[in-house]
């Protein structure tokens, strides 16, 4: 039976949030204080997931989405939400998960936002459909996939090769087969990793289709299989990432920030708030976007053997003794309160579920300063109530929304002991 209901809030998943007869409701593409119709579907957590089928009484913060793919495709949540609004609410995310954990919050920072057309990573998905390859994102709570004609957050050259690499799969791909694409845009082109969903070998044709696509799209490079063992198939220009002083050729297919605009304000961050010509501990850093070509020392632990591999050749090339690499598991073997003695800082950018063991480690050490990159509000609050408990202060915080009209949000900070 179809329901009516009084949208209170917007949840941290981005659905709107709804309560009737003590029984909580979770409606998608919804605003505070809009009255919907909705369609009761699965129970999801301590409520009930539903669709939307109509709003009622729209709120005056609804605005019109700028991508005609919104409420089908999974990728964006939040397009119909009015900008200023909407970026408050992601600093409120923050600041709700840090009180549910006790944790004593400064002033935050101007919040950083990010426009359209600025992805530089998109991870897309095709698939062989009769005569026709369809490549864009899944839709929501599904695995159909949205044929994207545009996608307004991804940057341009990104957009252009979705089309592109929709036309060349045609030839590769057999009927009912899939492959997904990572697409990074370096700063010398865009680097493209295709992945099959069943595994089977680039053939002669196929690297052939490959090579002429990369020529008329002018990719820098492709290449063929999964992260651990992929092929280059044609390298036209190697994919670098410029920091600094330091130049990183990228693996294929390997995490990015979200945006450069992320990414440099993120790296002004650890310099203003590591300490001038400090020796840092960079954890999970990466191919190092945050830590490399900076003064001072920089000790890197990642346990991505590409990406330390990566590192490991840039700084050999600087022929420099400030900047070390090490290939370690720090889920399951953290700097130890010992081993950090070394550092004057630490910087952290963990994956979503966050540092718990580094996070001890940390805490019950004498490092003076810790800069936290975090994309989940949660798990960073957990980890930030244990370093309050080790003694450390919640100094600074800074919301950027990389992530834009999603439901995640990505912050730096500064704690002090």
């Amino acid at each position: 039976m179809n329901l009516t209901l009084d949208i209170l809030e917007v949840g941290a998943r981005g659905d709107g949030v709804a309560d009737l007869e003590g029984r909580r409701y979770f409606v998608p593409y919804c605003l505070p204080a809009e009255t919907v119709e909705a369609e009761p579907l699965d129970k999801r957590g301590d409520g009930v997931a539903c669709d939307l089928l109509e709003v009622l009484a729209p709120s005056r913060h609804r605005v019109v989405p700028p991508c005609r793919h919104f409420g089908v495709c999974g990728g964006c949540a939040l397009q119909h939400w009015r900008h200023d609004i909407y970026t408050g609410w992601k600093s409120e995310l923050i600041a709700k998960a840090l009180a549910q954990r006790g944790v004593n919050a400064p002033r935050f920072e101007a919040p950083v936002t990010c426009e359209p057309a600025e992805r530089r990573r998109a991870d897309i998905v095709l698939r062989r459909q009769g005569r026709r390859v369809v490549a864009g994102f899944h839709e929501r709570a599904s695995q159909d996939v949205v044929d994207v004609a545009t996608c307004v957050v991804a940057r341009p050259k990104i957009d252009a090769a979705i089309a592109t690499l929709r036309s060349a799969m045609t030839g590769i791909l057999r009927d009912g087969t899939s492959a997904d694409a990572i697409i990074n845009e370096s700063d010398t082109g865009l680097d493209v990793l295709i992945r099959p969903h069943k595994r089977f070998e680039a053939t002669l044709a196929i690297r052939e289709a490959l090579i002429a696509m990369a020529e008329h799209a002018d990719f820098a490079r492709v290449s063929w299989g999964d992260r651990a063992r992929a092929e280059p198939v044609v390298v036209r220009r190697t994919p670098l990432l410029v920091l600094g002083d330091t130049s990183v050729e990228l693996p294929p297919g390997v995490f990015l920030q979200a945006t450069k605009r992320a990414e440099l304000v993120m790296r002004a961050g650890v310099t203003a708030w590591a300490g001038e010509g400090a020796h840092v501990a960079d954890l999970f850093a990466g191919i190092g976007a945050l830590s490399l070509g900076k003064s001072g020392k920089a000790s890197l632990f990642e346990s991505d053997r590409a990406a330390v591999a990566a590192v490991d050749a840039a700084v050999r090339k600087l022929a420099t003794n400030r900047v070390t690499a090490h290939s370690r598991d720090l889920f399951r073997n953290p700097l130890t309160a010992k081993e950090l003695e070394a550092f004057d800082a630490v910087v952290l950018d963990p994956p979503r579920a966050g540092a718990a063991a580094q996070c001890a480690e940390i805490a019950s050490s004498k490092v003076k300063r810790v800069v936290y990159g975090s994309c989940d509000p949660g798990s960073f609050a957990r980890d930030v109530r244990t370093l309050q408990d080790g003694g450390y202060r919640l100094e600074k915080l800074m919301p950027i929304d990389q992530f834009l009209w999603s439901a995640h949000v990505e912050l730096i900070a500064l704690l002090t002991k």
